[in-house]
């Protein structure tokens, strides 16, 4: 036996310990890419809540209408699109964003490589308009296929684009391994009022249960955690291009 073969007593290497912020690491200019709205609070919403009060500038780019959210149909399409985009902009409000936009795509429908590459190329203009340095996509192994193909088009832009920023994987539908966890206990209340303003989502989705499931789950990670359910935490990936994507896409209901 070799002498750097292990013997049956050798201990296993330990997993990798994802190291945990009480601030975000990366700061600067955010940029915050939201496959419906809503996504933007139920997901990063306590990282961007952290970068407003610190002074970070946040401009959320929201990309399909959600006009597939009417679970009911009990509301013309038109009058839903305006709804959803004034739930958004009250979320936005809350969550300190600086400035917002509505690209207005159909949600929650077959997606083409036509299609994928579109919306690659106005996220390469939108990097270049807002040059930012941190963005917020959903990561690559979302189940959901308009979160999966918003992040995606979001990887394949960063190769794109001529700049350079940090392209940040967040959790909405399907967790994934952390990379590093960020606590967002202080800024709970925050996450939880903008969620709150999308009542339209809520009245046919327990949003607000799921995720302050996951973000409680999530806190287990943390150091010194005793337990008590009070503290709060997001878990986040750094996403390159050229990374393949987790899992596969199917369709699901919107949110």
């Amino acid at each position: 036996m070799a002498a750097s073969d292990p013997t049956p007593d050798t201990p296993l290497p330990s997993p990798a310990v994802a190291p945990v912020h009480s601030e975000p690491p990366y700061r600067g200019r955010v940029l915050v890419l939201a496959p419906h709205p809503d996504d933007e609070a139920a997901g990063p919403g306590g990282a961007l809540a952290a970068h407003s009060r610190l002074g970070d500038s946040i401009h959320g780019a929201f990309i399909t209408s959600g006009v597939h959210g009417d679970a009911g149909g009990v509301v013309s399409p038109a009058d839903y699109v305006e709804l959803r985009r004034a739930e958004a902009e009250a979320s936005a409000a809350v969550l300190g964003m600086g400035a917002t936009e509505f690209w207005g795509l159909p949600d929650s429908c077959t997606v083409t490589h036509r299609d994928l590459g579109a919306v690659t190329e106005r996220l390469v203009d939108l990097y270049q308009r807002v040059e930012p340095d941190v963005i917020y996509s959903p990561h690559l192994g979302e189940s959901h296929s308009d979160h999966h193909f918003v992040a995606l088009a979001a990887v394949a832009a960063l190769q794109r684009w001529s700049g350079s920023a940090i392209l940040l994987g967040y959790e909405v539908w399907s967790p994934m391994a952390a990379e590093w966890v960020l606590e967002v206990t202080d800024d709970y209340a925050t996450k939880r009022a903008a969620v709150r303003c999308y009542p339209s989502q809520l009245k046919h989705t327990d949003i607000l249960t799921a995720i302050e499931g996951l973000n409680a789950y999530r806190a287990i990670l943390l150091p010194h955690h005793d337990g008590g359910g009070h503290r709060r935490a997001e878990v986040y990936k750094q996403m390159f291009p050229g990374a393949p994507a987790q899992g596969s896409a199917q369709s699901s209901s919107e949110t």
